[in-house]
C-alpha cells in the first residue's frame, strides 16, 4: 500500500507540473500577441509551439497509460487478497466438515462398544471361605457388557498368545478365536479403523509443511487413542499381528504412536512387542 501511495504522489506532480507548464506558455503568448504587430510573422514561430502541445498530448496519453497500469495493479493486489480469504475460509469449511465426520464417528465407536454384550456361565461358591475345601456353589449366568466383553475375553486370548514366538503362531491363534468372537469385535475394529484412516487421508494444512501437517493429524490419533481401554489396546496389538489388520491397520498405528504408554506386562509375552516398530510406542520428536 505504501508503494500504491508513492507511486500516486508522482503521478500528480507530473499532472501539477504539466499544467503549470501549459499555463505558462499560454499565459506568454497571449500577451505577447497582444502587443505585437507583426502577429504574421510571429505566428510561423508557432510550429515550436505546436511541437511542444503534441508531446505534452503525447505524455498525457503515457499517463493515461501509467494510470490504468496503476488501477490493473492494485485490482490484481485485491484478487490476490480476495483469493487469501476464499483460501482461508475453505480451510476453514473443511476443517469443519472433517470434524463433524470425526465426531460423529467417534460417536459411533462408543455406540458400538457400548452395545457389545454376552452372556457367561460362572461359578458362584456357597460360602467363599469354604469354597476350596467343600466346592460348593451354583452356576449363574453373568451378562458382560462394552469394556468388560474386552477383559473378559483377553483372558482366553492371553492364553493362546502366549506359547506364540513368531508372528505367523500370533496370527493362527488369533484367528482360531477371533471367529469365535466375530460378532462382538468385527464391526468394533472396522469402524475403528475407518477412523484413523480417515484422519490420515485428510489434508489439514496447504501440504507445504510435511511435518506441520503430520502433528495435526497425529493430535486427532491421540483423541481416539485417549478412547481406548487398556484391553481394548491389547486386543488391538494382536488384531494387527494377524491376517485383520496387518496391511492396512498396523502402519498407521506405528505411524501415530497408538500404543504409547502400552502396558507391554499385559501381554502374554512381553517379547511379542518387538513385533511391531518403534514408532507403535513412541511419537515422532
Amino acid at each position: 500500500m505504501s508503494n500504491s501511495k508513492s507511486s500516486n504522489k508522482k503521478i500528480w506532480t507530473i499532472v501539477g507540473i504539466s499544467l503549470v507548464v501549459v499555463l505558462t506558455f499560454w499565459f506568454a503568448n497571449y500577451f505577447i500577441l497582444v502587443n505585437n504587430d507583426n502577429r504574421g510573422t510571429y505566428g510561423d514561430m508557432y510550429g515550436a509551439v505546436n511541437a511542444l502541445f503534441s508531446g505534452l498530448a503525447f505524455a498525457g496519453i503515457i499517463f493515461t497509460i501509467i494510470l490504468q497500469s496503476n488501477e490493473l495493479k492494485l485490482q490484481r493486489e485485491e484478487l490476490q487478497e480476495t483469493r487469501k480469504e476464499f483460501k482461508t475460509q475453505n480451510t476453514t469449511l473443511r476443517l469443519q466438515r472433517f470434524e463433524n465426520t470425526f465426531f460423529n464417528m467417534l460417536s459411533l465407536h462408543h455406540d458400538i462398544v457400548s452395545g457389545i454384550d454376552y452372556d457367561k456361565e460362572v461359578f458362584i461358591p456357597d460360602d467363599p471361605e469354604s469354597f476350596t475345601v467343600l466346592r460348593r456353589g451354583h452356576n449363574k449366568t453373568k451378562n458382560f457388557t462394552g469394556r468388560d466383553v474386552f477383559e473378559d475375553h483377553y483372558e482366553a486370548l492371553k492364553k493362546r498368545m502366549v506359547k506364540c514366538l513368531i508372528v505367523d503362531d500370533i496370527d493362527s491363534e488369533y484367528m482360531g478365536l477371533y471367529w469365535k468372537f466375530q460378532n462382538d469385535f468385527d464391526h468394533y475394529f472396522k469402524n475403528l479403523y475407518r477412523i484413523i484412516k480417515l484422519v490420515n487421508t485428510t489434508q489439514f494444512t496447504d501440504g507445504k509443511d510435511a511435518e506441520k501437517e503430520y502433528w495435526e493429524k497425529y493430535k486427532y490419533t491421540s483423541i481416539i487413542r485417549s478412547q481406548l481401554s487398556a484391553y481394548e489396546l491389547l486386543w488391538l496389538f494382536y488384531n494387527c499381528l494377524s491376517e485383520n489388520g496387518n496391511e492396512k491397520f498396523k502402519p498407521l498405528i506405528e505411524k501415530y504412536a497408538l500404543f504409547k504408554s502400552f502396558r507391554f506386562e499385559e501381554l502374554a509375552k512381553t517379547e511379542h512387542k518387538d513385533f511391531y516398530k518403534k514408532g507403535a510406542y513412541e511419537k515422532r520428536v
